[in-house]
């Protein structure tokens, strides 16, 4: 049995591997790629500056048919064509909580609109983190969570659930959930409407104090305000700390 790992997510490819590796998998052979447009993967040892370690799941359809008997997603950047997913079972970890957390960064629209959190492996379909539930388990939300703290905690919860599912996953002796609804999907472009703050905006102080810290993840740079004097983008984050 042949197994493809396409995986995006450079902090979960170690743990990822780890548990693979502990596992024992006689006549299974596992296949560690990640998506061809660079990401901070590529700067992992395994993968570094090797373009053939980057699978494209459209232009390679017919490969991936013909060599593998199981695709796992961790973190994917890649939308998985119809004939794939239709082909060959395909499964997929998701940073959240399905069907209430569906699409990008869960975490973030989980403190926003105050929706629970957790992690997914489903089965996948022909939409966006919508297939049938293997596996699913929700996450403490704590009201001084950043979207760094938050998904930390849902990163933990992935890796819990593919180990305690990894032999039923293998073998597909695994009982599937239907999920309840259609549920709540987010997109990229949702995402990016929340990055310009607009300083004329009304509301509570908890609806900015959990959007400031909901866009607040390490060192990224998120939310943002232009400053009419200088023309300068005005970048914020939330530090937060318990006594």
């Amino acid at each position: 049995m042949n197994v493809l790992v396409i995986i995006d997510n450079i902090f979960q490819y170690d743990k990822i591997k780890y548990t693979v590796e502990k596992k024992t998998t006689p006549n299974v052979n596992f296949d560690f790629r990640h998506s061809p447009n660079k990401s901070a993967i590529w700067k992992h040892v395994d993968f570094y500056d090797n373009e053939k370690s980057g699978i494209d799941v459209k232009k390679e359809i017919e490969f991936i048919i013909n060599n593998y008997q199981l695709v796992i997603s961790v973190h994917c950047f890649q939308f998985f064509p119809k004939e794939l997913v239709n082909t060959v079972r395909c499964i997929n970890i998701h940073p959240g909580y399905n069907p209430t957390n569906r699409g990008w960064y869960p975490q973030v629209f989980a403190i926003i609109h105050d929706l629970p959190i957790g992690a997914t492996i489903h089965e996948m379909d022909e939409k966006l983190d919508h297939g049938s539930i293997i596996a699913r388990e929700f996450v403490e939300k704590y009201n001084w969570d950043t979207s760094l703290t938050l998904y930390n905690r849902v990163l933990e919860k992935e890796i819990e659930l593919f180990d305690q599912y990894f032999d039923r996953i293998l073998t597909n002796t695994y009982n599937l959930i239907e999920p309840e609804n259609s549920g709540n999907m987010f997109s990229k472009t949702d995402f990016h409407q929340l990055l310009d703050l607009d300083l004329k905006r009304t509301g509570t102080f908890k609806e900015f104090y959990d959007t400031l810290r909901a866009l607040s993840h390490g060192d990224y740079k998120n939310i943002s305000f232009e400053d009419k004097v200088s023309g300068k983008r005005v970048f914020l984050k939330l530090d937060i700390s318990l006594e």
